[in-house]
């Protein structure tokens, strides 16, 4: 079965502060997973190195089968966009624009990055699955 996520080792420091320290997991399809930990533990680091947020120290990430990282060697620009075009996150400290709903905040970065037609799915909640 080929794992929509693999994680193998994953490393990342700060100078002399390692926050992520040798992390591997594998995300199945259809699989529903929660990162918990206390604050500072590093989940947010580990989320936004999956997406290219971040760079990592050291390990492997690989997208549906395409490495993004490869001991700590990225692919090249146009592979990485390809990979992660499709992905996003929520961050700890977002803000909404007050004069929209939270389908409309929820829909506007798709719409503007795609400068496109966006057909909404009349739901707060949309599947990303290859194509």
């Amino acid at each position: 079965m080929t794992h929509i996520i693999e994680v193998n080792q994953l490393r990342k420091s700060f100078g002399t502060l390692d926050v992520l320290k040798q992390v591997s997991f594998n995300v199945e399809p259809g699989e529903v997973i929660a990162v918990i930990g206390p604050s500072g533990s590093g989940k947010s680091t580990m989320l936004r190195s999956l997406i290219h947020l971040e760079d990592i120290s050291g390990g492997t990430i690989r997208i549906q089968d395409q490495t993004l990282v490869d001991n700590g060697r990225y692919a090249g620009a146009a592979d990485i966009r390809k990979m992660t075009d499709r992905m996003g996150m929520v961050f700890q400290h977002f803000n909404l624009f007050p004069h929209l709903t939270v389908q409309a905040n929820l829909e506007l970065a798709p719409k503007t990055l795609k400068k496109k037609a966006w057909q909404s799915s009349g739901s707060a909640v949309w599947n990303y699955s290859a194509k």
